[in-house]
């Protein structure tokens, strides 16, 4: 799996030979480094105006895929002209679309019921986060000690167990994370094949991400002759081509895209 950086002359030509690029981040762990508490997630200035300076170009379309919640997504990133899609893509906003799943708000209420749950199961394990985003529910334990992983685990199962039997709900997890889902055939791969639909199905699609949740993602934009990179070490299991090290090679990929478009 080579280095983007270090093939990054055939994929530029790539990349200006397309009339369109479809620009894709994932934001935690991608655009920036996973913190121990999700709103310390922040991005640096410097990746802020860089995204808003692709955004500006008409050969880059731009856009952040996030298992965050919308509204969270915006806030964390705030840069005009990009297209946000949350929850994994339930929810999607900009370049022209204002989607919400039609099946996914069904399961709200399920989902209250599930975090509250999950607050007085999970009510004795330090550092622990009951996140509902109303349309997905994460449960994170970065800031727990380790011993607690498999108790949080298995009481995220235990406590959803009736919904997944019933077909309602799945369970998917990340670094540090269990998820809860409703269980939709929708994730961030059908999302970036609908954000590509919306700019007229011809873009080179380029997906950068580093997560489990992501792979369907880099399987998406593969399938449709584009380019997935994978953040993260060199031996991380992906489907992915291409890879980065860190969110920081990502920011160096962000200038050398800028360069791409305006040599000057």
């Amino acid at each position: 799996m080579p280095h983007l950086i270090n093939v990054w002359p055939s994929v530029s030509r790539r990349l200006a030979d397309a009339p369109l690029v479809l620009l894709l981040f994932d934001y935690d762990g991608t655009l920036t480094p996973i913190a121990a508490f999700p709103d310390d997630a922040t991005l640096s200035e410097q990746a802020r105006q860089r995204l808003s300076a692709l955004a500006g170009m008409d050969r880059f379309m731009v856009g952040i895929v996030s298992g965050r919640g919308l509204p969270d997504l915006e806030e964390m990133v705030s840069v005009p002209g990009l297209v946000y899609a949350g929850n994994h893509g339930l929810e999607i906003k900009g370049g022209g679309l204002d989607f919400v799943h039609p099946e996914a708000t069904a399961f709200e209420a399920l989902l209250v019921e599930v975090t509250e749950l999950l607050e007085r199961e999970l009510a004795d394990v330090p550092g622990i986060l009951v996140d509902n985003k109303k349309l997905t529910l994460t449960v994170h334990f970065r800031n727990s000690p380790d011993s607690y992983a498999a108790q949080v685990d298995d009481t995220v199962v235990a406590a959803t167990a009736r919904y997944v039997e019933a077909g309602q709900m799945k369970i998917t997890r990340g670094k540090k994370v269990v998820e809860v889902r409703p269980n939709l055939d929708w994730g961030k791969g059908k999302a970036i094949e609908k954000i590509r639909e919306s700019c007229g199905g011809s873009s080179l699609p380029v997906f950068f991400g580093d997560d489990q949740t992501d792979e369907e993602g880099f399987a998406a934009v593969q399938n449709a002759g584009g380019i997935a990179v994978f953040v993260g070490p060199a031996r991380e299991s992906t489907v992915a081509l291409h890879r980065l090290d860190t969110p920081a090679e990502v920011g160096e990929v962000l200038a050398l895209l800028a360069q791409l478009a305006d040599p000057a």
